[in-house]
């Protein structure tokens, strides 16, 4: 049956039926500049146009991942390059805190021992016959 319904919400507020109702546009199509067999062919090759156009946006998706990729290898590099330099740094300040410190305990130790005569017993061995 044809009439008015008026939702909202999924909730029903008015329904009515009219007799010779078949449909009410709120804002009326302007006619189509194509042609019926124009329509007809977009129709029938709707799925290679689909196709064409899903081989489009992975084309536009991998060419975005490239160049997030390049961004994130040119950090990387930038990067490794300054840890490069940095570890190149830290091993000359090593070489230079080693050679300071090997100048000033380059003392040569000699060792001496000195003894104490502190006492001397002597006993005699006695004799059993």
């Amino acid at each position: 049956s044809s009439g008015i319904n008026a939702e909202y919400g999924g909730t029903k507020l008015y329904e009515t039926s009219l007799e010779g109702f078949v449909q009410f546009q709120w804002r009326p199509r302007p006619p189509s500049l194509l042609t019926e067999a124009h329509l007809k062919e977009i129709k029938k090759n709707m799925k290679s146009y689909a196709r064409d156009f899903e081989i489009k946006d992975k084309l536009s998706k991998s060419k975005a991942s490239k160049e997030l990729i390049e961004k994130r290898r040119r950090v990387y590099d930038e990067y490794m390059a300054y840890r490069k330099r940095k570890d190149q740094e830290l091993k000359a300040l090593r070489l230079q805190y080693e050679e300071v410190r090997s100048d000033s305990v380059e003392e040569e130790y000699v060792e001496e021992v000195v003894e104490f005569f502190i006492k001397e017993e002597v006993e005699a061995a006695e004799n059993k016959e």
